[in-house]
């Protein structure tokens, strides 16, 4: 097996939560501090107008990324890891320090 593949479906989200740059952001580094990863580089986030985030952090691990629908409080967020990494907890707690009343929904795919 290469690693484990997090897919995740964020429904419900608040639409200012999967709209705030700085929270996204701020989301990765608390992800990667809380699970002791090896970011590569600083999180890139690109924010679309009128609204909509897209963002991606490289690790040594592998990656995450997430792309935002806030007009329909929701979002695509994919954690690939290698290694003894967790990579459904790493999504579940990415996904609820973006919005904490959201709903996440995880499917897991070994590599």
């Amino acid at each position: 097996m290469l690693g484990v593949h997090a897919l995740v479906h964020l429904r419900e989200g608040n639409f200012a939560a999967l709209n705030d740059f700085t929270g996204l952001v701020n989301a990765f580094n608390e992800t990667i501090g809380h699970f002791d990863l090896d970011n590569l580089y600083d999180p890139q986030v690109h924010q679309f107008e009128p609204q909509g985030l897209t963002g991606i952090v490289l690790l040594a691990e592998s990656h995450i990324s997430i792309h935002t629908w806030p007009e329909r409080g929701e979002a695509a967020i994919d954690v690939f890891t290698c290694g003894e990494r967790n990579s459904k907890a790493i999504a579940e707690y990415f996904c609820k320090t973006i919005d904490s009343q959201c709903v996440c929904v995880v499917e897991v795919v070994d590599r």
